[in-house]
């Protein structure tokens, strides 16, 4: 109902809050960091993440392993960064014709690969603004209906 664009009438919004009511999962799986995170970064970025997402209301039990796979990246990327942080950005190489040559450090493309990763699993759950804001406009233009319906345009 929430993304719902468009004026509806009373039974098309009252079946739309039925259809929401009947896909709506627990949160009790999500209530604790699944034992399957990579590492103590990983699960105090759930714990952190959590918290806040639980506040706004737009997780649940079905969205364990978004949620689970955006931490796992968090962590490899932290890992990556601090890793990266210590070492040179090009490095020598030696080709198979026994030529050394410059090139990227390998780490730059795995660092790359978990910040990707991230930011799809953050758009999945909720945790980036764009997400979030879309969340909240809809939320808005649903509760100004709810109004209009039961006090009229005021």
């Amino acid at each position: 109902m929430d993304q719902q664009i468009g004026n509806l009438t009373k039974e098309e919004k009252d079946r739309k809050i039925l259809e929401e009511q009947s896909i709506i999962t627990g949160a009790e799986d999500i209530e604790k960091p699944p034992t399957w995170l990579i590492n103590a970064i990983a699960k105090k970025e759930y714990k952190r993440v959590i918290k806040d997402l639980k506040n706004i209301e737009i997780v649940g039990n079905l969205d364990l392993s978004n949620l689970a796979g955006y931490c796992n990246a968090y962590a490899m990327y932290r890992k990556a960064t601090a890793i990266l942080a210590k070492e040179d950005l090009i490095v020598t190489k030696t080709s198979a014709q026994g030529n050394d040559y410059e090139a990227e450090n390998p780490l730059i493309m795995i660092q790359k690969k978990y910040a990707e990763e991230m930011r799809k699993f953050a758009s999945m759950c909720g945790l980036t603004i764009d997400s979030r804001l879309k969340a909240a406009t809809f939320k808005l233009d649903r509760t100004e209906e709810e109004i209009e319906d039961e006090f009229g345009d005021i």
